[in-house]
């Protein structure tokens, strides 16, 4: 498997870069002011999208589920993924999106508890707010503390923290009247307007910057142990937390733009003793200190995708052990993608 989307973001989407490109493309029935003729251009000379044939978009026509995966494959640059053995039961290794269906399966844009994938049905809007979400990685412990908020639309009662996701991060939009209308099909154009729209934010590179300057910091606490606590959870900036400081920063009308997202250089570190139970309190450490930890002898390193935060235990003596949480190139991509999708292109390191 491919390294992390998380970490490929941070590289500035090389993968995107190299994608082969169809040429631009009008086609006979798409209106030159038709509100996603735009979206279709761009989504064709981008290599995501193709017309039907015969000069066609197919426009108004649903996208079919296995049309959308092949799609999404391309947006994220992902490695194809090809198993001997389907995983299922409609998805034959002879048809056109056998690849394309393993491949969003594999990097977990779809969820696994079904055996059968339904290739050729419509893809609905509710299902395409959840494969986006799922594709960037935000799945189901952010998507739970999505839907704790209330998802902004009357009508949807499933998939309600990927839809409210899909919103807050500018991906979808409602139909009006406080309405989603998650069952519909979504339309070939509703979908190259989606793709373009995620290929345009995760094709902005973050800047690093030496000072905060002009720019106000967004700063996520930290969760410290105390002495007396249960073994805590200490995990660095946890993304749920950045999450809800970003959405309400863009609900109360923020201008996003002059913000930047302080990061952590470091880590965090909990000792306990031989019975579990915590010694002190958790004490802050230095990027220099991790770096010491982790090249040291029997450090178990580990990565919560919960919190998108590295981490690691060892036992400094026979009697204790030791449990950091760091900062590491994908945790900081994870927030970097995070931040940036909502506007915040800046961030410092410290």
């Amino acid at each position: 498997m491919k390294k992390r989307l998380l970490i490929f973001v941070l590289t500035g989407i090389l993968c995107l870069g190299l994608a082969p490109r169809a040429a631009a493309a009008e086609y006979a029935d798409v209106p030159q002011d038709h509100w996603a003729a735009e979206s279709i251009r761009r989504a064709t000379e981008l290599g995501l999208f193709q017309g039907v044939g015969d000069g066609r978009f197919g426009l108004g026509q649903p996208i079919s589920r296995a049309a959308f995966s092949a799609a999404l494959v391309r947006l994220f640059g992902w490695e194809e993924v090809r198993p001997e053995e389907p995983s299922y039961t409609d998805v034959e290794k002879d048809r056109w999106f056998y690849s394309a269906v393993e491949t969003v399966l594999a990097n977990r844009a779809v969820a696994a508890a079904r055996q059968d994938f339904r290739p050729n049905e419509d893809l609905t809007r509710g299902e395409m707010a959840s494969m986006l979400v799922r594709g960037l990685g935000y799945r189901s412990s952010l998507a739970e503390t999505a839907a704790s908020y209330g998802v902004p639309f009357s009508d949807v009662s499933v998939n309600k923290g990927f839809v409210t996701l899909a919103y807050d991060l500018g991906l979808m939009n409602g139909k009006g009247s406080g309405r989603f209308d998650p069952d519909a099909p979504a339309t070939r154009e509703q979908a190259a307007a989606v793709l373009v729209r995620v290929y345009d934010q995760l094709a902005v590179e973050p800047v690093k910057l030496a000072a905060a300057g002009q720019y106000q910091l967004i700063t996520i606490a930290t969760p410290m142990a105390q002495a007396g606590d249960e073994m805590p959870i200490t995990p660095l900036e946890p993304l749920a937390d950045l999450y809800a400081t970003l959405r309400r920063m863009k609900n109360n009308g923020e201008d996003m733009s002059r913000y930047a997202l302080r990061l952590m250089a470091g880590g965090v570190r909990t000792l306990t003793d031989g019975g579990g139970n915590l010694i002190g309190g958790s004490e802050l450490i230095s990027a220099k200190e991790v770096g010491d930890v982790l090249a040291g002898k029997d450090v178990e390193t580990f990565y919560s995708e919960q919190y998108q935060s590295a981490g690691c235990t060892y036992a400094p003596n026979a009697y204790q052990t030791a449990y950091v949480w760091y900062q590491s190139e994908e945790s900081m991509a994870a927030k970097l993608q995070l931040a940036k999708l909502f506007g915040v292109t800046r961030y410092v390191v410290e």
